[in-house]
């Protein structure tokens, strides 16, 4: 009976209120579902979009391995290049340096520019060895005698 009651004392108007702003209600609460709905399929589609750029990215890091390999293959290959071309080098100077020599202690006389030429190609000689880590024979005790019959012929 209560109930009964209650319903007597609500007006025509008031049901009418509740029922406007019922309808309101559902109306915004439908909007923000919309809303939700339309972020989520964005949301989604960003995820599907992030995941094919991972899924791309992934094969180019692959082939910048791949290709970094390969860098690596030929710097090492380089290197050994520049490491056979620095031995044949200090072989070429070593054997310059010696004939210089043999030639001195056979008579043979040298103009002042082949001296300071042979002693340029000492100099590179050293640097050579020096970088390779290539241990002097006896173009050392030749230099020095070189040098002494430099000092003897021209002085200085």
């Amino acid at each position: 009976m209560e109930y009964v009651e209650i319903f007597d004392k609500i007006s025509f108007g008031t049901v009418i209120a509740i029922i406007l702003a019922l309808l309101f209600l559902g109306g915004l609460i439908m909007k923000g579902l919309d809303k939700y709905h339309k972020f989520k399929k964005t949301i989604e589609e960003k995820d599907k979009i992030i995941d094919e750029n991972t899924s791309s990215i992934q094969v180019l890091n692959k082939e910048i391995e791949g290709i970094n390999d390969k860098v690596d293959t030929i710097l090492e290959s380089l290197d050994s290049i520049r490491e056979d071309a620095d031995q044949r080098e200090a072989r070429r100077l070593r054997r310059e340096i010696l004939k210089f020599s043999d030639g001195i202690r056979n008579g043979k006389t040298y103009s002042r520019d082949a001296f300071q030429d042979i002693m340029e190609s000492n100099e590179e000689y050293e640097r050579i060895i020096n970088r390779r880590d290539i241990k002097n024979g006896f173009t050392e005790q030749e230099m020095s005698f070189v040098i002494k019959k430099y000092h003897e012929l021209y002085g200085g």
